[in-house]
């Protein structure tokens, strides 16, 4: 239980951190794209990571992760000065339903596929054993791009940006890599849940403002 709860509040704060840019991004939706900024955050987050590392700028460790997301901070509370934070604040204000009904959708998918994970968390079977590997071999490497589990001395000549989104979560959680494997599951089944839910309500309200006109 404190696996999933340090999991889904390090998803909370890195939506958070995000919205202001995913806020200005998606302008024209209803939404703003509040549904989007946990996903926002976890692709710039991973790939500032990659980029910073595969440059030698970082090393791939906890330090690493956590200047990544203080950078993204940054970056976002630039963007809310030239939005302005009273413009910004105004908007959440009159629209905190969308905000609080699309953070509770995540909640639901995220907590209804961690309980089915935790009845069957042994990871075998399909892919899962090569996708464990990888997910330790990049905690286990010091730099980018990572060390291949699968054959000593070299790197993963393989597509990897996925594991190292899991990883780096798994790593600023400070969950065992096994437990954060299921966790990534029951993330990626929110995030899907929540993204449907937000397209979904998108165009409903574009359907009623045609309506209107």
């Amino acid at each position: 239980m404190i696996d999933f709860l340090k999991w889904y509040l390090l998803l909370l704060v890195l939506g958070l951190i995000n919205l202001p840019v995913t806020w200005s991004v998606f302008q024209k939706l209803r939404s703003r794209g509040v549904y989007l900024s946990k996903a926002v955050g976890l692709l710039l987050w991973g790939f500032v990571y990659w980029w910073f590392n595969s440059i030698s700028l970082l090393k791939n460790d906890l330090s690493g992760a956590l200047i990544v997301l203080l950078i993204l901070l940054l970056l976002n509370l630039v963007v809310t000065w030239k939005i302005g934070l009273s413009t910004l604040k105004k908007w959440l204000e009159e629209n905190r339903k969308i905000f609080y009904n699309t953070e509770l959708v995540f909640l639901v998918g995220f907590a209804f596929w961690a309980v089915v994970r935790a009845a069957n968390p042994e990871i075998i079977h399909t892919e899962k054993f090569m996708e464990m590997a990888f997910i330790n071999g990049i905690l286990k490497s010091p730099s980018i791009p990572p060390h291949d589990p699968w054959l000593s001395g070299y790197s993963i000549s393989y597509y990897y940006f996925g594991y190292l989104i899991s990883a780096l979560l798994i790593r600023v959680s400070g969950v065992v890599s096994s437990v954060g494997y299921n966790l990534v599951s029951a993330s990626w089944f929110g995030l899907t849940a929540l993204g449907a839910y937000g397209v979904t309500w998108d165009l409903l309200a574009r359907k009623s403002k045609d309506d209107e006109k």
